[in-house]
């Protein structure tokens, strides 16, 4: 292999739109890139998916020799890829009531993904939620206990080797307790080694026992482990040391997005490419920016010339890669049939809606109220909201009665104003979302629980919203701000089933009473 060759192996670009741009092409056929991330605006459906996935397969085979690793980041619940007309299964923490749904939901993806050719899946989350404050992970993890959260991302590891799809364990040494998203800054984690042994790295333990074949980094700075200013990326304490020596990782290590603002407005994207291969990194991901990935290309052939990479271990890595793609990314294997996973989906769906307690849902009457925010979402630039769906508006047109939208942290004047609407209905469902981090909706909350009639309080991220509520609250976890949670909840506030009541996914950290 020509060293050009070698460095397109060790990194993978994503693009714009739904079809392979003028830019992509080039980057490929000049500097040989060797992988793929593919995000949901790349995706329109399952056809238009898999004729894309073609395209990029031959493009990149034609240009390198080799069959690319094409990479999504399906988790299911909040972070999924998938186009409509495919199944986006529910969220870990979500599944973590029930073992063997886990299985399930992670049979599914493979399925889905292996159909229109994506070979490899960036999950299952292994990070334990350990700071209820935390923006960013949340539901993502399947909880705050270590010994469980290693447990379950076992069973979807087990679903995703016995379909033959590539998944990825992330994000190594643990992104669970912090209360910055890295998407947005840098982190810090304050733990030492002993701290980390008993807490975050119980289930990457746990899945590198059982044979993960892939771990993702995280952007985070862990000064009692790493004492240069390093991210977890950056860094090869961490990389070498501890994941690959220590717990005796020997499978093939990823990135996190390198255009993230933990390493692009600290360290810049191309020097952070670069400490990542020298710290261990198999293969790092610029998912956005075509110049961002030029320079990173770039800048990782002039430091091998320079002889600044240690050559034999460049070599090794990507000697793994290509044998990883042996066994995960040439393509031969079908996708498994098995029946109407749409329907499989909301049954799986259904068993994941879930009451705090004891209590039954109470019946909404001929004018239920509806009210709540928007959802927002990380990307790399900002938390913005997502217009394209509305809690309010949507439950208020599938079960009658009226909605209005809240925002994501109401006022006072605003608290009054939705109060005056809510006046005169049969009951009241508000939809909150990390209420625990936007406190507003608490207030609003308390208010509303006041009126004298039924109050519903539905968490559609984060369950922690819950434990915030009045005692008199009705609290049901929804887990997701999807058109999939939302029928599946609609479905049990007409009295369609009877959701499973348990407690267990409720912060072991208490919070703050309130009082109405």
């Amino acid at each position: 292999m020509t060293l050009t060759q070698k460095i397109g192996q060790r990194f993978a670009v994503g693009f714009t739109g739904k079809t392979l741009s003028a830019e992509f092409r080039r980057l490929v056929k000049e500097y040989k890139v060797g992988n793929v991330i593919l995000f949901r605006e790349n995706l329109e459906n399952a056809s238009q998916a898999l004729r894309l996935t073609g395209e990029i397969r031959r493009l990149i085979e034609d240009e390198t020799g080799w069959t690319p690793f094409i990479a999504l980041d399906q988790e299911g619940g909040v972070v999924t890829r998938l186009p409509p007309d495919m199944v986006n299964v529910p969220g870990a923490m979500a599944l973590a009531g029930d073992r063997q749904a886990v299985y399930e939901a992670a049979r599914i993806t493979a399925r889905e993904l292996k159909r229109i050719g994506v070979n490899v899946n960036l999950s299952p989350v292994l990070d334990v939620n350990s700071n209820p404050a935390n923006p960013v992970i949340g539901v993502r993890s399947f909880g705050s206990n270590p010994e469980l959260a290693g447990a379950l991302g076992c069973e979807a590891l087990r679903a995703y080797t016995d379909a033959g799809l590539l998944c990825c364990g992330k994000h190594f040494p643990g992104h669970g307790d912090t209360a910055v998203d890295s998407h947005l800054a840098l982190p810090l984690v304050d733990k030492d080694i002993a701290a980390l042994e008993a807490c975050e790295m119980v289930p990457f333990r746990a899945a590198i026992a059982a044979g993960i074949p892939a771990v993702m980094t995280t952007h985070i700075l862990f000064p009692r482990v790493e004492e240069r200013n390093l991210p977890a990326t950056m860094s090869r304490a961490i990389i070498t040391g501890l994941l690959k020596e220590r717990l005796g990782f020997s499978g093939l290590v990823l990135s996190d997005g390198m255009e993230m603002k933990a390493i692009k407005d600290y360290y810049g994207v191309p020097e952070g490419c670069l400490a990542a291969l020298a710290a261990g990194v198999d293969i790092v991901y610029i998912c956005h920016d075509p110049l961002q990935m030029e320079a990173g290309l770039q800048a990782a052939a002039y430091r091998y010339g320079e002889g600044r990479f240690d050559g034999e271990e460049f070599d090794r890595s990507v000697e793994k890669i290509l044998e990883y793609k042996e066994k995960y990314a040439c393509p031969g294997s079908k996708a498994e049939e098995g029946g109407d996973i749409q329907r499989q989906n909301a049954l799986l769906m259904r068993r994941t809606i879930t009451l705090a307690g004891s209590a039954g849902l109470p019946p909404l009457g001929v004018r239920p109220f509806f009210s709540g925010p928007l959802a927002y979402r990380s990307t790399i630039a900002s938390a913005k909201p997502d217009d394209s769906l509305s809690f309010a508006s949507w439950f208020a047109r599938h079960l009658g009665g009226d909605g209005v939208q809240s925002s994501l942290n109401p006022g006072k004047a605003e608290i009054e104003t939705i109060c005056s609407r809510a006046a005169g209905h049969s009951a009241i469902v508000l939809g909150c979302y990390n209420a625990h981090l936007n406190l507003g909706q608490i207030d609003l909350a308390k208010a509303l629980s006041r009126f004298p009639v039924p109050f519903i309080a539905a968490a559609l991220r984060n369950p922690y919203d819950l434990q915030l509520m009045p005692e008199h609250t009705v609290k049901l976890a929804v887990w997701e701000y999807t058109e999939n949670s939302f029928e599946a909840a609609a479905a049990a506030l007409r009295g369609e089933y009877v959701p499973q009541s348990r407690t267990d996914f409720l912060h072991q950290e208490s919070f703050p009473k309130t009082e109405v």
